[in-house]
């Protein structure tokens, strides 16, 4: 991968880089929106396992359809 400059390969632009690497978002802001999102599945851990098991007994009482058995 040589001499890549005979292919005509040149270097990105920093506003290319930029664009192409997700914005001027800076990373930070994404760990916050990850970290904020854990602590709140999380937090209401109690509320999310309850409907999770309303949604598989939902599931599991049905008897048209696919017969989804875990």
């Amino acid at each position: 991968m040589k001499n890549l400059e005979n292919f005509g390969v040149q270097e990105l632009s920093a506003g290319e880089k930029i664009k192409i690497d997700g914005g001027s978002v800076p990373p930070w802001f994404w760990q916050a929106a990850a970290a904020t999102f854990i602590y709140n599945v999380f937090a209401d851990w109690e509320e999310n396992v309850a409907a999770f098991n309303a949604g598989r007994e939902d599931l599991l009482g049905t008897t048209s359809g696919a017969g989804g058995s875990w």
